[in-house]
């Protein structure tokens, strides 16, 4: 998990990481007892939630956030990060000013050596340290797990667990949000130590049955809609019980809507949205005829008004941008496409077919090829079904995009348009 949390639902999570070296636990386990325990207190708008610590499985990381909140560290940050059925996050102290656009990106004065657990799984509650692709790269940001995340187990340091007020932290997870899941409006908190009685169970020890419960992010996360990809089928809005008002009819809405037809996300693309409230709850009511990928009913994430018209592509939050139509990037951005190179060898004595296969592939953040859809066929089946391998075999420079202002560029996806290049077998 990325302590921004920008780049790719997708996410972003342990991408390019070739091996993880997992520390053992020592042996042994918590007082299985109720018990008296100083615990985090963290006081929200909407309420407090509180965790224990776990130092026997992460006693730097536990010393050095109890140093932070004794310090008063966090007093003033936000949680920054909302994604409803994954995680909050907070604790960056980037976000005490109004400046949104470096939220995430911040560290305290030092970073910690993982310590990851064997024995510890992310499970409703689980508190873990955000950081960057480095394992040792955590510092002062938390998140909050708020479902089953098997597929982070070993690879985020886990160092306490919610035992109050989970629900206050899904309330927060459920508020309006911007692309960068950012809430609009500012989720301030206070973080104290305490002493107070804990139960003696301990949730994160549990493997979680049911795999992920996660809806938006993941390997299951929607997909988002490319109009210049004839293999798509926008889903088309059937029924919307409310209406915005007058003022609200030209917002654009972040839109992710399941395979059932029902939206499954709101996310509002201007973060001065007015009457966000009351914009979510009459767009979370609407039906969609589902989106539809290659003709089978697909997750899907779109842009549309608030009044339900004008759907098309996503144009921010991590969605690919696509770079033949000009969309999806913000003025004075400096876009550097991937670099394509397609290359298929044909059988020994075959002639090249009259014309390319042509394909509008999907590169993500680290370059690799998420998608090959064929535009055009080159006339055989064999030969597209070879190019359409190799396509995907590709692996790309990534492509960046530097925003004003900011030091380093960010890594993107892209959609890039390439056709296939065949090339006579070599003689023996």
């Amino acid at each position: 998990m990325r302590r921004g949390g920008r780049t790719g639902p997708v996410s972003v999570l342990g991408v390019g990481i070739a091996a993880v070296l997992l520390t053992m636990t020592p042996p042994g386990a918590f007082d299985a007892r109720a018990g008296t325990e100083e615990v985090a207190v963290v006081t929200t708008p909407l309420g407090e939630f509180v965790w224990r610590f776990l130092p026997q499985d992460a006693p730097e990381h536990v010393a050095y956030v109890k140093k932070l909140i004794a310090a008063g560290f966090y007093d003033g940050t936000t949680l920054h990060r909302v994604i409803p059925h994954f995680v909050v996050q907070g604790g960056d102290p980037n976000t005490k000013n109004d400046d949104r656009s470096d939220d995430g990106e911040g560290e305290a004065d030092r970073r910690l050596k993982a310590e990851f657990s064997r024995r510890l799984h992310y499970r409703p509650g689980t508190v873990g340290m955000a950081r960057d692709a480095d394992p040792d790269s955590g510092s002062c940001q938390f998140f909050v797990a708020l479902e089953n995340l098997p597929r982070l187990d070993g690879r985020y340091t886990i160092f306490a667990e919610v035992v109050e007020g989970l629900e206050v932290v899904r309330r927060v997870a459920s508020l309006p949000r911007d692309l960068n899941d950012n809430p609009l409006s500012r989720v301030a908190i206070r973080v104290r130590l305490e002493k107070r009685p804990v139960r003696g169970a301990i949730a994160s020890l549990e493997p979680g049955e049911g795999g992920s419960g996660e809806v938006v992010t993941g390997p299951d996360k929607p997909r988002p809609f490319d109009d210049g990809n004839r293999l798509w089928s926008a889903p088309v809005l059937t029924r919307s019980s409310l209406k915005p008002g007058a003022g609200e009819s030209g917002e654009r809405l972040d839109v992710s809507v399941g395979a059932d037809g029902k939206v499954i996300d709101v996310r509002f693309v201007r973060p001065d949205a007015p009457h966000p409230d009351t914009m979510l709850a009459f767009v979370s009511a609407w039906n969609f005829t589902p989106g539809q990928y290659d003709g089978r009913p697909q997750k899907t994430r779109l842009e549309i008004d608030a009044d339900g018209g004008h759907p098309g592509p996503p144009s921010g939050g991590g969605a690919p941008i696509d770079l033949a139509g000009g969309r999806g990037h913000g003025e004075g951005d400096v876009l550097a496409p991937p670099r394509p190179a397609i290359r298929v060898a044909l059988p020994a004595g075959a002639k090249p077919p009259a014309r390319p296969s042509r394909f509008r592939l999907t590169v993500d953040p680290a370059g690799a090829v998420a998608d090959a859809a064929l535009q055009e066929s080159c006339g055989d089946p064999a030969l597209d079904a070879a190019a359409a391998t190799a396509a995907s075999a590709l692996l790309f420079t990534p492509a960046t995009r530097q925003r004003p202002g900011h030091k380093d560029p960010d890594p993107i996806a892209v959609y890039l348009d390439v056709e296939t290049r065949f090339v006579p077998a070599p003689s023996p």
